[in-house]
């Protein structure tokens, strides 16, 4: 009974030894799980890449993130070192948020460039509507000013006639007067 409890007992310590080598050799040759960041930083780079208006108003910064997510990605298929790799996809994830802001900032400052010509045209607008006021304010003016001057030279022109045919009376009546004094003398003197 001892031998047999000597065999079972060798057996177990045989088998246990087998179980440990082989998890020990499953554990090195194990490759970790991708990381999610790596995958988090892709997708946003996709993203950010299908947008047209990153695509087109930072392409700089667009590539400066694919580069670091390339770098990753580079790493992870030579060293899976995760914790590098998790830094790594961060910094492609942080460049891709800049892109993003770039062409944000870039959109927003063409939208300012274009608020402040449509306010540039209502000003010109406005001012060329105040010019023709004044221009129509100063051409109805001037055809006031015509009329007055119109009615001036009618009535300087009346007045002159009526002056001279005022004239042309005293004269009449002085003339009279003067032949009436000159009967009236002759008469006297005839007497």
């Amino acid at each position: 009974m001892r031998r047999i409890t000597r065999e079972y007992t060798l057996l177990c310590l045989v088998m246990s030894t087998a179980v440990g080598i082989s998890l020990v050799g499953l554990g090195c040759s194990h490759t970790p799980p991708r990381p999610a960041e790596l995958d988090q930083a892709r997708m946003a780079s996709a993203e950010a890449q299908a947008n047209p208006q990153v695509a087109s108003r930072a392409p700089v910064a667009l590539r400066e993130a694919e580069e670091a997510l390339l770098r990753a990605e580079q790493l992870w298929d030579k060293d899976k070192d995760v914790r590098e790799i998790q830094n790594l996809a961060a910094v492609a994830q942080r460049r891709t948020e800049i892109a993003r802001a770039a062409a944000e900032q870039k959109q927003a400052e063409a939208e300012l460039e274009e608020l402040a010509a449509t306010r540039e045209r209502l000003l010109l607008e406005a001012r060329t509507r105040e010019a023709q006021r004044a221009q129509e304010q100063a051409e109805r003016a001037q055809r006031e000013a015509d009329q007055a001057y119109q009615q001036v030279r009618a009535a300087t022109t009346q007045t002159a006639l009526l002056e001279r045919e005022l004239t042309t009376v005293k004269e009449e009546a002085a003339a009279k007067a003067s032949a009436a004094k000159a009967r009236t003398k002759h008469r006297t003197k005839a007497r």
